[in-house]
């Protein structure tokens, strides 16, 4: 199965805070046989969160997970 993972903080690109919800994601969805086949890491920044779901729409994921908002 084709997911793909995109993780949305400039707290998490800065450094600030540790993204714990990429393993916590991974560990749980590799109990079910399946594997996360790209992580994007991005800022809080609305255009450039349009444009990279956009790009990863092309490769046509069959799962797209998102997470923010971790503190």
């Amino acid at each position: 199965m084709n997911i793909e993972l995109l993780i949305i903080g400039n707290e998490v690109l800065i450094g600030h805070t540790q993204d714990t919800n990429s393993h916590w994601m991974i560990r749980k969805i590799s109990k079910y046989g399946h594997r996360i086949k790209r992580i994007t890491t991005i800022g809080d920044d609305l255009d450039e969160i349009a444009n990279v779901i956009k790009d990863i729409l092309k490769r046509k994921p069959e799962i797209l997970i998102t997470s923010g908002g971790l503190i």
